[in-house]
C-alpha cells in the first residue's frame, strides 16, 4: 500500500495545489465564513475527489486492470500518455494568459453563499469544473485500479489520497477555525499572491504533471511489451 501511495504522491500533490480553491476558501475564511462555508467547501472538494476516484477504481477493477498483462490494464497506460498531452497543451494555454490578475468574477458571489451552495462549489470546482484536477482524478483512478491490493487497502489508498488532495486547500479552513481574529492578517498576502501568479502556478504544474503521466504510461507499455 505505500508503494501505491508513493507512485500517487505527486499527482495528489498537484491536486492539492489548486490557487484557485485556495483563493475561494481565503475569501470564505476572511468574511468570517471560514469555519461554516469554508467547511462545507472542503468536504466538497473531498467527497467528490474520493467519490469520483473511487467509482473509477471500481469499473477498472471489474475489468481486470489490475492484471498486468490485460487489455484494460494497458488501456490506462495509453489514457496516462493522452492525459499527459491534454495538461502540457493546458500549459501553453496558462503560459498565455500570465499576464491577467483579474479574479474570477464568480469569487464575488462566495460571500451569499448557503452551505449547501458551498459544498457545491467545493464539488464543481475540484474536478467538473477543473481543468487540471479532473484529468489528474482520471490517472489517480487508473493508477490505484492497476494495485494488486485487496479491497481494505485499496479503500485506504483511496480516503487517504482525498486527504492528501485537499491537505493545501483546508490550511486557510484550519486557520479560520482556530485564530479567526488573525485569518485576514495571515491571509490577505497569500491570497493576492496567488491570484496574481495563478497562470505561472499553473502552467508549471501542467508541465510537471503532464510529462510524469507520459513517463508513467510509457514506462508501464515498455515494461508490458518485455522492452
Amino acid at each position: 500500500m505505500l508503494a501505491v501511495l508513493a507512485d500517487l504522491l505527486t499527482i495528489g500533490v498537484a491536486v492539492a495545489i489548486s490557487p484557485l480553491a485556495i483563493v475561494a476558501v481565503i475569501l470564505m475564511a476572511t468574511s468570517g465564513k471560514g469555519r461554516t462555508n469554508g467547511t462545507a467547501f472542503v468536504l466538497g472538494c473531498y467527497v467528490f475527489a474520493v467519490a469520483f476516484v473511487g467509482v473509477l477504481v471500481l469499473i477498472g477493477r471489474a475489468s481486470g486492470a489490475d492484471d498486468p498483462d490485460s487489455g484494460p490494464h494497458l488501456f490506462i497506460d495509453v489514457v496516462e500518455i493522452v492525459l499527459g498531452l491534454i495538461l502540457l497543451a493546458l500549459a501553453v494555454v496558462q503560459w498565455r494568459k500570465r499576464s491577467s490578475t483579474e479574479t474570477p468574477k464568480w469569487m464575488s458571489s462566495l460571500d451569499d453563499l448557503s452551505l449547501a451552495k458551498a459544498f457545491l462549489v467545493g464539488v464543481l470546482i475540484s474536478g467538473p469544473l477543473s481543468p487540471k484536477d479532473l484529468p489528474l482524478l482520471v490517472a489517480a483512478g487508473g493508477r490505484i485500479s492497476q494495485a494488486a491490493l485487496p479491497t481494505g487497502e485499496i479503500v485506504a489508498v483511496i480516503l487517504i489520497f482525498g486527504l492528501l488532495g485537499v491537505f493545501a486547500v483546508a490550511i486557510p479552513w484550519v486557520l479560520s477555525v482556530l485564530s479567526p481574529s488573525q485569518v485576514e492578517k495571515k491571509l490577505a498576502g497569500p491570497r493576492t499572491w496567488l491570484v496574481a501568479n495563478h497562470a505561472v502556478i499553473m502552467t508549471v504544474l501542467f508541465v510537471i504533471l503532464g510529462v510524469k503521466l507520459m513517463g508513467s504510461g510509457i514506462a508501464d507499455l515498455a515494461t508490458a511489451g518485455g522492452v
